[in-house]
C-alpha cells in the first residue's frame, strides 16, 4: 500500500526527495538490511514485557490485472489458507508520456492493466469473507459523491470489511486527464475524504469546501461499520503527513517494505501525537512485505505484534497462479498457532 496506486507516491509538492518509488524493487532490497542485529536493540518492545499482544491480519497485495491469476481464484486460495485480507491499488490509466517520470525510476507495465478495485473487490467480497481494500486508491481522480455512493454499498454487502487505503497520486499526467490540480492534490484527497465521510455518518449530509462540495443530501446506504470504512493514508513520515494522519485519517501505510526500526520509530511518534491530539484508540497501522520464506515472514509478523501493527500485505506483484501458490503456502505455515 500509498500513496498512489502503485508502490510510488509523494509527501510534498516538487521536492526531489519526495519523488522516490514507496516500494520498489530496489528499496525492497535496501529495507531488508534495515535489520536490527539479533539480540540488539531494536527500539521495539519485547515480548517478554508480560503484555499481551494481538498479531495483524496477514494478507496479499497482488497487482491484479487481466494477465495475472484471476483475483477471485486467488481470493479463494488465500482463504483456504487462514489468511484474512486482500488490498488492491488503482490507475484508471497511464499516460503515454508519463511512462518515466524520475530518473532512474520507471512506470511498470502492469500498472498500464490493473483491474478496477472497488469491482475487483466487489467479487473478492461475494465469494469470500477476506477483507478487501485499496492500497491504495487515488481517491481525488474520482467524482466524490459516486465513490462515497460505492464504498458504502461495498461495506454494506460486505459487512463492514472494506478498508479504504488512500494516496496523492504521483503520476501529474493522469492527474491531468482527471481534471486535479497537481499541486493542490493533497488538499482535494483531503476534502474528498471529508465530503464522502459526511455521507457516510450524516442523516442530511453536506459539505463546504474548496474543491468539492455538496449541498444538503439524502443517501444511503450508510457503511455497515460506524463512521464509514477506516481511512488509512499512504506515505512517508514526513512532518506535513504525520500531522495529516493525525487530523483525518484513522491509520498509516508506511512508504517501503517490511517492518523495520524506522517504522518503528515512526509508528511510536505518530502514537504520541495521536494521544497528544486527543484521539481515540490507536492508528491502524498497515504495512507491506516482500516475499520470503517462511522464518522471514514469522519474524515480521513478530516484530509487526510488537510495535502494533494492525495489517501485513505482502506483494504479490502479476505472478501467475504457479507462482503465488508456494508464496501462500510459506505465508501460511508463518502464520502464529
Amino acid at each position: 500500500m500509498a500513496w498512489s496506486g502503485s508502490p510510488w507516491s509523494w509527501s510534498g509538492p516538487g521536492r526531489r526527495e519526495d519523488l522516490i518509488p514507496l516500494h520498489s524493487e530496489r528499496e525492497c532490497a535496501e529495507t531488508r538490511h534495515e535489520r536490527e542485529p539479533e539480540g540488539g536493540e531494536s527500539g521495539l518492545k519485547g515480548s517478554g514485557s508480560g503484555e499481551a499482544r494481538s498479531f495483524p491480519v496477514v494478507g496479499v497485495h497482488p497487482v491484479a490485472t487481466d494477465r495475472s491469476m484471476s483475483v477471485v481464484q486467488l481470493a479463494a486460495e488465500v482463504e483456504a489458507r487462514g489468511l484474512g485480507s486482500i488490498s488492491l491499488p488503482e490507475h484508471t490509466h497511464i499516460p503515454v508520456d508519463s511512462r518515466a517520470l524520475v530518473e532512474g525510476w520507471s512506470v511498470e507495465e502492469h500498472y498500464q492493466r490493473t483491474l478496477d478495485p472497488y469491482i475487483a473487490g466487489a467479487f473478492v467480497a461475494a465469494t469470500t469473507s477476506l477483507e478487501i481494500g485499496t492500497a491504495v486508491s487515488l481517491v481525488a481522480q474520482h467524482d466524490a459523491i459516486a465513490l462515497a455512493k460505492a464504498i458504502a454499498t461495498l461495506d454494506h454487502l460486505s459487512g463492514g470489511r472494506v478498508v479504504l487505503g488512500v494516496g496523492f497520486g504521483y503520476n501529474q499526467q493522469e492527474m491531468q486527464d482527471h481534471g486535479v490540480p497537481v499541486k493542490q492534490r493533497f488538499q482535494v484527497v483531503e476534502e474528498t475524504v471529508a465530503l464522502m465521510r459526511a455521507l457516510w455518518t450524516e442523516e442530511v449530509a453536506s459539505y463546504e469546501g474548496r474543491y468539492r462540495r455538496l449541498s444538503p443530501s439524502l443517501s444511503w446506504p450508510k457503511p455497515a461499520r460506524p463512521g464509514g470504512p477506516p481511512v488509512l493514508l499512504g506515505g512517508r513520515p514526513t512532518e506535513r503527513n504525520l500531522a495529516r494522519i493525525v487530523g483525518w485519517a484513522d491509520g498509516w501505510i508506511p512508504a517501503g517494505i517490511g517492518v523495520t526500526a524506522s517504522v518503528a520509530a515512526a509508528v511510536k511518534e505518530l502514537g504520541v501525537r495521536w494521544n497528544d491530539a486527543g484521539r481515540a484508540g490507536a492508528p491502524e497501522i498497515c504495512c507491506f512485505l516482500a516475499r520470503g520464506s517462511r522464518d522471514e515472514l514469522a519474524r515480521e509478523i513478530e516484530r509487526a505484534a510488537e510495535i502494533g501493527v494492525r495489517r501485513l500485505s505482502v506483494r504479490l506483484e502479476e505472478l501467475p497462479r504457479d507462482l503465488v501458490l508456494p508464496v501462500l503456502d510459506d505465508m501460511a505455515a508463518a502464520l502464529p498457532t
